[in-house]
């Protein structure tokens, strides 16, 4: 199920490259207004990023199940290689899928084979590396994550506040 998501994301974004938010044809609303600028953070360092992090908020359409899980970033000589999904599973929690990513530049992520590849931008982290907004330019995809389940709150605002300025639907930001 987690792997679905992953590939539609990618899929979505090829397919309606250039869409901004609600088009008269029937299709894939995305969650970001794309005339919107969105840039990724400066401060990224793949060391400091590595690890595992709670999904505290997601973007979803009505119709969407929840992730609801964690992520792992594993770093490999000084940039992320590796992301591992963490989620239920027939023995409890654990990984549930790990995908191999290049990060052609700081901040950002590339997974999937061309023509499905999409790119992940970490669009901030605040300084301690606890709290982050990832999001990707088509809009299709938006998280907010936390080292701990419950993250601090005055963070996670900030991280609010980033994917609102980045362009993104509020009203579909499902908080956990």
């Amino acid at each position: 199920m987690v792997e679905r998501r992953w590939v539609m994301f990618g899929a979505a974004a090829i397919v309606l490259t250039g869409c901004l938010g609600k088009t008269d044809e029937v299709g894939v609303e995305f969650h970001r207004n794309t005339k919107a600028p969105i840039s990724s953070t400066t401060r990224f360092d793949a060391e400091r990023f590595a690890g595992l992090w709670h999904i505290q908020a997601e973007f979803l359409h009505a119709e969407e199940e929840a992730l609801r899980g964690a992520v792992e970033f594993r770093a490999m000589a000084g940039k992320v290689a590796q992301i591992a999904l963490h989620g239920p599973t027939s023995r409890g929690f654990g990984v549930t899928d790990i995908y191999d990513v290049a990060q052609p530049m700081a901040g950002r992520f590339t997974l999937g084979q061309k023509p499905y590849q999409t790119e992940y931008w970490v669009l901030w982290v605040d300084d301690g590396f606890r709290t982050a907004a990832i999001g990707t330019p088509s809009g299709s995809f938006g998280w907010i994550l936390d080292r701990d389940r419950k993250g601090g709150k005055d963070r996670i605002k900030a991280a609010k506040e980033v994917l609102e300025f980045n362009g993104y639907n509020m009203a579909r930001l499902h908080m956990y």
